[in-house]
C-alpha cells in the first residue's frame, strides 16, 4: 500500500503541557503546543506556521507501504525448533506447561530434514542467512537433538553457500560443557535470569524447589568469554520491579551481555497461586527506564520488545511473520506456546506437520494465521498500532480481547512514548504520574490521516 493508495496514519497524545506527534510510516515525530496541534488538526484554518510548518514538511514525504501480512507460499524469517517441552526448572509463572510436558524429544531426522527444508528455502528465494532458533521447555533437556540440528545447519548453510546463524532461548541450568557447546556454536543465546539469588531462586526455582541462581550465573560468565552474543532475560513481577537498576548495573559489571531485554509476567494460574503478579505498570516504566540508562552507561542496550520503534510492523510474534516452528511430535505452527493455550483463546495455529520424511504445510492453516495480527480493535487508534503491534496474539490480542487498555498496553505506551521523547522529556514525564495516566488513557491519538 502507497500514500495514494491510503493516507497514513498520524497521532497525537499529551506529554505534560505539550503534544507529542508521531506519524510512523513517515518516520515524522515532533513536540508541540496546544496551538500548534490545533493548526494540525484543522488545516483550513491557514496554512500551519513554526514548528507545524516543520512537521507538515516531514509529513509531505512519500510514506513507507503500511506493515502487511505476507503473502503467497510461506517464506519464513526463521525455523524454530522445540527439541522437547520438558524442562529441569519450575519456574512460578511458567507459560508453556512445562511442569506437566511429558519428557518427549524431538526425533534428529525431523530437526534435520527442517533444517534442509529452511535451506531449500533460504537459498530459493535468493537469501544468505539461514537462521535457525531453539526454544523449550529447555532445548539442552534434549541436547543430543540440539547438537545434530546445530552441526546440521552448519552443514546445509555450506552447502548452499549460505551463512548459518544459530539461536537459543535457555534456562542455563546444565553442565559447563553444554554450556561452552552454546557459547562456542551459536551466534546469539537469551539466557533467563531474574536477578539476585533471593528473586532469581524464588522465580525459577528448580525441581523439588533447590535454587537455580549458581548454575545460572556459571552459564552466564561462560557466554561471557565465549564467541556468542548474549542476552539475559529478565522477568519481572511486583517482586523486583524496584531492582531493575540495581540488577541492570549487576548485569553489567559481571557478564557483559550484548543486550539485557526486561519483560513483565504474564499472569498464568501457577502464577497467581505462588503469589506472583505482574508489577504495576507505571513503576515497570519508571524502574524499566531507570535500568536501561544504567546499562547505557556501560554501552549495553537494555529493550522492552513491545516498545520497539526502529521499524514499523504488523505483528510482535512469530504469528502472522510467516515463523514456522517445529513441535517435539513433528506439528508445524506458527506459535511456540503449547497447542492448549491457543484453544483456550479459540485459535487454531497449525500451520501442517511433519509426515513420511517431508514438510506439509497447509495454505489455508497459514493464511488464517497471517490474519490474525490485523484483528485487534483495540489497537486501530493507539500510536503504537506499528510498534508494539497489539502483543501477543494468544495472550494479548486474541480475537474478542478487551477493547479498554490493559497494563501490558500502559506501560507499553508509556515506554514507546519515553523512546520518541529522549532522556531528558522522558525523565520529566516518568516523575509525573498524572501526566503518565493523561497520556496511558487517550483513548484514541489519531489526529488525522496524512495525504501529503
Amino acid at each position: 500500500m502507497t500514500r495514494s493508495e491510503q493516507p497514513a496514519p498520524v497521532y497525537a497524545l499529551p506529554v505534560l503541557d505539550r503534544w507529542l506527534v508521531h506519524a510512523p510510516l513517515h518516520g515524522a515525530t515532533a513536540l508541540v503546543n496546544s496551538a500548534a496541534l490545533a493548526r494540525l488538526r484543522d488545516r483550513d484554518n491557514g496554512a500551519p506556521a513554526g514548528r507545524v510548518a516543520e512537521l507538515d514538511d516531514l509529513l509531505a514525504r512519500e510514506p513507507q507501504s503500511e506493515p502487511r501480512p505476507h503473502q503467497g507460499p510461506l517464506r519464513p524469517q526463521f525455523l524454530g525448533l522445540i527439541p522437547t517441552r520438558a524442562c529441569n526448572l519450575r519456574c512460578l509463572y511458567c507459560g508453556f506447561g512445562a511442569a506437566q510436558a511429558p519428557c518427549d524429544q524431538m526425533d534428529p531426522r525431523i530437526a534435520v530434514a527442517a533444517v534442509d527444508w529452511m535451506a531449500d528455502e533460504v537459498q530459493r528465494e535468493g537469501g544468505q542467512t539461514l537462521d535457525v532458533h531453539f526454544f523449550g521447555g529447555e532445548p539442552m533437556a534434549a541436547p543430543d537433538v540440539v547438537e545434530v540440528a546445530a552441526h546440521r545447519t552448519r552443514a546445509a548453510a555450506a552447502e548452499r553457500g549460505l551463512t548459518p546463524r544459530l539461536e537459543a532461548a535457555t534456562n542455563g541450568v546444565y553442565s559447563e560443557d553444554r554450556a561452552r557447546f552454546l557459547g562456542d556454536y551459536f551466534d546469539w543465546v537469551v539466557l533467563s535470569f531474574d536477578g539476585p539469588p533471593d528473586i532469581h531462586d524464588r522465580h525459577r526455582p528448580a525441581a523439588g524447589g533447590r535454587g537455580s541462581f549458581e548454575a545460572v550465573a556459571r552459564t552466564a560468565r561462560i557466554l561471557s568469554r565465549s564467541p556468542a552474543d548474549f542476552s539475559l532475560r529478565i522477568c519481572v513481577s511486583q517482586h523486583n520491579v524496584s531492582r531493575l537498576a540495581e540488577t541492570a548495573r549487576w548485569f553489567c559489571d559481571d557478564f557483559q551481555p550484548a543486550t539485557i531485554d526486561i519483560e513483565t509476567l504474564q499472569p498464568t494460574p501457577e502464577s497467581e497461586q505462588a503469589g506472583l503478579l505482574p508489577p504495576d505498570p507505571y513503576a515497570f516504566a519508571a524502574n524499566y527506564w531507570r535500568a536501561a540508562r544504567e546499562a547505557e552507561r556501560y554501552g549495553v542496550r537494555a529493550t522492552y520488545s513491545a516498545a520497539l520503534t526502529e521499524a514499523p510492523r504488523a505483528t510482535f510474534c512469530p504469528v502472522g511473520n510467516d515463523a514456522l516452528i517445529v513441535s517435539p511430535d513433528g506439528r508445524l505452527s506458527a506459535c511456540y506456546l503449547p497447542e492448549g493455550e491457543w484453544q483456550a483463546r479459540g485459535l487454531d495455529l497449525n500451520l501442517g506437520r511433519f509426515d513420511d520424511g517431508a514438510i506439509r504445510l497447509e495454505a489455508d492453516c497459514i493464511e488464517r494465521a497471517r490474519s490474525l495480527p490485523a484483528a485487534q480493535p483495540r489497537c486501530q487508534q493507539c500510536f503504537c498500532r506499528w510498534s508494539c503491534a497489539g502483543g501477543c496474539v494468544v495472550n494479548h490480542s486474541y480475537p474478542g480481547c478487551p477493547e479498554t487498555y490493559d497494563g501490558f498496553c500502559i506501560q507499553t505506551r508509556i515506554l514507546t512514548a519515553c523512546s520518541l521523547l529522549g532522556a531528558s522529556l522522558a525523565d520529566d514525564l516518568l516523575g509525573d504520574r498524572a501526566a503518565m495516566e493523561a497520556l496511558a488513557f487517550e483513548r484514541s491519538d489519531l489526529v488525522e490521516t496524512a495525504h501529503g
